[in-house]
């Protein structure tokens, strides 16, 4: 149904709307709506066009999200990342002696034998 204020059909402004195009906003009443699995619009150039952004949207994401391969490469990414600010942190503990943290990263280096 017709969210806001009620206003009056696109088509027919004595009847009241009952939905807005799912595409550019504008009111329809029941009589000019024109239903589809993808929603409400009100003309078939609002339909074509919210089906062809729809297409491009899921291309979009079917190539950004790409397979497990991509979403593998960026987990190893992070871990790299997360890593080497783990790694420099611990370093700057130690070499700014950091009363609690600069003993745990000595006895980390001691059994690492580094």
């Amino acid at each position: 149904m017709l969210d806001g204020t009620a206003s009056g059909c696109l088509n027919h402004p004595g009847v009241e709307a009952a939905f807005r195009c799912k595409q550019c906003a504008k009111p329809v009443c029941r009589s000019c709506v024109l239903s589809t699995p993808h929603g409400n619009f009100c003309s078939d150039a609002c339909k074509e066009k919210f089906e062809a952004f729809a297409e491009r949207a899921q291309a979009l994401d079917a190539k950004r999200g790409g397979g497990g391969l991509v979403r593998l490469r960026r987990v190893v990414i992070k871990l790299i990342f997360f890593t080497a600010v783990f790694l420099g942190a611990c370093w700057l503990c130690a070499a700014y002696e950091v009363p609690v943290l600069s003993g745990w990263v000595w006895q980390i280096r001691d059994r690492l034998g580094i």
